[in-house]
């Protein structure tokens, strides 16, 4: 079935910035005096929202006020670093964004992000060019984190497409299985940190540029939820 729609995850996806989001978790890990080793930071952090990541980090149940000092603290450090490097989007991003609005094919973005970082990647990168905000599914802390389905299926709903006409980008494990729960069309995973996917069948990238050989879009019109 042509795919008629797109959902994009963020991080790792649309910007290559795990390295980032990992020397932020070593300071604040180091911070904390908590030891991970990288199979552990697979497991604990990549694709979880926030809620998840520090209940597993700390084994314990975590307050709301505490884990907004906690949230505070690791995703300045993060951004401190995005600020400093001034890293692009991943090759063919903006090329692909311009083809899908070229053909009236509808796309979004599923992070599990907070809204503080989700606003800054709109300033940084100047997103308001090819998405609206309101289409955008962040952790507002209401949504279970992947694999669960839930970021997705809300993505879906917001384009008002059946998951079974929805392409899925994904880079972490946990992502993967969210769409794949989610019901997704396709998911083409974008192997930025040349992670093993062995475990999955699908299309791998390393550059949006590769993505017009791999999918068959159907411009124009949507199948309504």
């Amino acid at each position: 079935m042509p795919i008629k729609g797109v959902i994009f995850d963020f991080n790792g996806t649309l910007f290559w910035d795990t390295p980032f989001h990992n020397t932020a978790w070593d300071r604040f890990l180091e911070n904390h005096q908590i030891e991970l080793s990288d199979q552990e930071k697979n497991e604990k952090i990549h694709g979880k929202n926030n809620r998840d990541i520090f209940t597993g980090l700390f084994n314990r149940s975590i307050e709301p006020e505490e884990l907004d000092r906690y949230i505070d603290e690791k995703e300045q450090l993060y951004r401190d670093i995005c600020i400093k490097e001034q890293q692009p989007l991943a090759d063919g991003a903006i090329e692909l964004f311009d083809f899908l609005e070229q053909n009236n094919i509808p796309f979004t973005i599923a992070t599990a992000s907070g809204l503080d970082n989700v606003q800054f990647f709109f300033e940084q990168f100047e997103l308001h060019r090819w998405f609206e905000f309101e289409q955008i599914v962040y952790d507002d802390g209401s949504i279970r984190g992947k694999p669960n389905p839930d970021f997705f299926l809300k993505a879906m709903e917001k384009l008002r497409l059946q998951p079974a006409t929805c392409l899925v980008f994904e880079d972490s494990l946990a992502g993967i299985k969210a769409a794949e729960n989610a019901g997704a069309a396709q998911i083409i995973i974008v192997n930025s940190t040349l992670n093993d996917y062995d475990q999955f069948d699908y299309p791998k990238i390393t550059s949006f540029r590769e993505v017009l050989r791999l999918v068959q879009f159907q411009s124009n019109g949507k199948e309504k939820i």
